[in-house]
């Protein structure tokens, strides 16, 4: 099918660009993101979306790369993380800024590629740990989406890769609402008519960047006063406390998961019964959140213990903690979230204490945080630039290398709110979408959790000489939700429910039957239908 030139370039470079605005700048965690890349360490989101063809007759239409082509070029004007490209600021005067790239071309960020068969899902998982291996190219908007084909039933998929200096979760979730609509925002095929300004020039970067110093600086002495109030009521309300919140960098064990030096990457997928989740948040009195975490715990904990290098101090888990409030307007593009650090108590060998000590530990970080203020650490980063955010990361890296036992923290975990029905890529329906997030900083794997139309889907990635084989964790976190969801039952009295059969629904994504391993409580045999922001905290 031929697509006139205006659909696959939204522009004509002929044309005059309208006049610069102000670029928008980077914030000190937008930054720190493009500090932490490294070729070893590429900085990018992933999200792995599974098409299903329309039915056209007795046949499946597959979708090819032109409709592809021709529904993001409608959709440009709704989509602004997609056009910006990242412009340092000379002399590295202050974080770089985002600038609406002027030579656009919407083919260098399209690819294909064809599964070997048979098109499983492990073949579409090696897909994508190799395209996660690699660095985007700076010197374009940092994205790329590769159409896959040859999947097992002649479906399709989408690997969608944006640097995470664009976006986080919340505008992830943003974007992709846009790109996924039913609705075509240019009925009657036309393109989106959008023109890219023209970039800022060599000294207006420069005069911007001292002028947005000059101001903040002249807010670092509040900036000072309320980080000190904070700590001081945060030392204060926690006197004698009884619950040990662990502290990053110091409590963290060394564990073979942080072993990440190569570029190689890993990846799997897994699918959890979203019902099953609520179950045991219903009967342990505990949030979502804490179920989940409480679910990569005991697949952590099986997978590290019949390796015999299960810790003897608890795994220390770094989650993600979004700062979206009610009323906030929709956000597309940028990064606007804090952290929290949590014990996986993993050296407790009872799923449901396991997951009472987990709920109790992360409440009170929480809460710490919140005495803080959320707000308290980007403010801080906004402060360092690139110069020292950079060496900062480099020695670190280098620390890693020299004194393994240093870690920050040993796992990354995110939970994302996603859309409550299934969204659409023009005539085919997303069965399923799967999002990672890079592992990165002595975090040899990363679990980003994420409820798509009913079901909580998991991503899993790692670096290769972390976490060989990721999949074995897929099958951990099924037996995992299986325990909890089986004591749950228990106490709530269910025993009719279990002998007839429907332990629960959840699976790895693999298409084999998870295995039994050695660990901790009941196993059960696992089955369920084929079927990946704000933070749950």
């Amino acid at each position: 099918m031929t697509i006139p030139d205006e659909a696959a370039r939204p522009y004509n470079r002929a044309e005059r660009t309208p006049p610069q605005r102000s670029a928008r700048r980077l914030s000190g965690l937008d930054a720190g993101f493009l500090a932490l890349e490294l070729r070893e360490q590429p900085m990018h989101i992933m999200a792995v979306a599974v098409l299903r063809p329309a039915a056209d007759g007795e046949t499946s239409a597959q979708i090819t790369l032109d409709d592809v082509r021709r529904h993001l070029a409608r959709r440009l004007n709704v989509l602004p993380a997609l056009r910006l490209r990242v412009q340092p600021v000379p002399l590295g005067l202050h974080h770089p800024v985002f600038v609406e790239a002027s030579d656009f071309d919407l083919d260098h960020h399209l690819g294909s590629a064809t599964l070997p068969a048979p098109g499983g899902s492990q073949e579409l998982d090696r897909l994508c740990a190799s395209l996660a291996g690699s660095c985007l190219d700076r010197r374009h908007p940092l994205w790329h989406l590769t159409l896959v084909d040859g999947l097992i039933d002649g479906r399709q998929a989408l690997v969608f890769e944006v640097h995470h200096c664009l976006m986080d979760g919340t505008a992830m979730l943003t974007t992709f609402a846009r790109l996924f609509a039913e609705e075509d925002p240019q009925p009657g095929g036309r393109c989106c008519g959008w023109r890219p300004e023209r970039p800022p020039s060599r000294w207006r970067l420069i005069a911007d960047a001292i002028a947005n110093q000059r101001g903040m600086f002249a807010g670092l002495p509040a900036l000072v006063r309320k980080t000190r109030r904070g700590r001081a009521v945060i030392c204060q309300s926690t006197a004698g406390s009884s619950i040990a919140v662990p502290r990053p960098g110091a409590d963290a064990p060394a564990c073979s998961l942080n072993l990440g030096y190569t570029p190689e990457r890993r990846f799997a997928r897994a699918s959890l019964s979203l019902a099953d989740v609520k179950l045991v948040t219903d009967v342990a009195g505990v949030s979502v959140n804490d179920v989940v975490l409480s679910v990569v715990a005991g697949a952590l904990r099986d997978y590290l213990e019949q390796r015999h290098v299960l810790p003897n101090r608890p795994l220390v888990a770094n989650v993600p903690v979004g700062m979206k409030t009610p009323g906030d307007p929709a956000r597309a593009v940028g990064n606007r979230f804090t952290r929290l650090a949590t014990s996986l108590a993993t050296d407790m060998g009872d799923p449901w204490a396991r997951l009472q000590t987990i709920s109790a530990v992360t409440r009170e970080s929480k809460r710490r945080l919140d005495l803080m203020g959320r707000e308290v650490l980007g403010e801080w980063l906004d402060f360092l630039p690139p110069a020292i955010t950079c060496a900062v990361v480099r020695r670190g890296y280098r620390r890693r290398r020299s004194h393994p036992d240093h870690l920050d923290t040993n796992v990354t975990i995110s939970n994302i709110r996603g859309p409550a029905r299934p969204w659409c890529f023009g005539s085919a329906v997303v069965d399923e979408m799967y999002v990672s997030a890079p592992p990165n900083s002595g975090v040899g794997v990363t679990f980003v959790m994420w409820d798509y139309a009913g079901t909580l889907l998991v991503g899993i990635l790692s670096f290769a000489d972390s976490v060989a084989d990721p999949g074995e964790l897929a099958g951990g976190l099924s037996r995992s939700l299986s325990e909890l969801v089986t004591i749950a039952r228990c106490r709530r009295g269910s025993s009719a429910s279990l002998a007839g059969g429907s332990a629960c629904n959840v699976r790895p994504v693999t298409g084999e039957a998870a295995g039994t391993g050695t660990g901790t409580a009941i196993r059960l045999a696992t089955a369920g239908t084929h079927v990946a922001g704000g933070d749950r905290l």
